[in-house]
């Protein structure tokens, strides 16, 4: 057990991101590796794979292990590359606590969201909304692009 299984899964930021021009996905595998995922309507796209744990209950460890950055490919229904520019090892830690519950997305007559709200922001948000089904490592964007480990 690497943590806490209610993270299991893959988590958006857009629906909170309310007139932000980036977005940010999550992806918790059961083994306790992961990803992130930033996309800005520029065309940039990178992902970071990290290791994760939850030493104490809300409590979150993120360790970095690799980043790849380029441009993504417009018209998919995931994020993919359309492009690579650069990959390579990182180093890097995050250490928050957060919560699992509903949350209510910013504007009128939104319906709350099951979500996880960080205390210390993830790929630049606090905020990500769960997404519906099962979560693999195919899914990461940067799979067909870096050795897994």
């Amino acid at each position: 057990m690497h943590g806490d299984d209610g993270l299991v899964g893959r988590w958006n930021s857009a629906p909170f991101d309310y007139g932000a021009m980036e977005s940010s996905e999550l992806g918790f595998l059961p083994d306790g590796r992961g990803w992130s995922v930033f996309a800005s309507v520029s065309g940039e796209l990178s992902v970071t794979r990290f290791r994760w744990r939850c030493p104490a209950p809300g409590r979150l460890v993120l360790r970095e292990e690799w980043l790849t950055s380029g441009v993504w490919a417009p018209g998919e229904e995931d994020w993919s590359f359309a492009s690579v520019d650069s990959g390579g090892p990182v180093d890097g830690t995050t250490d928050t606590a957060y919560t699992l519950g509903p949350e209510t997305p910013p504007g009128a007559g939104r319906t709350p969201l099951w979500a996880v709200r960080f205390e210390e922001a993830v790929e630049f948000s606090h905020f990500f909304a769960r997404e519906e089904g099962p979560v693999r490592p195919d899914q990461d964007p940067s799979y067909r692009h870096v050795p897994s480990g």
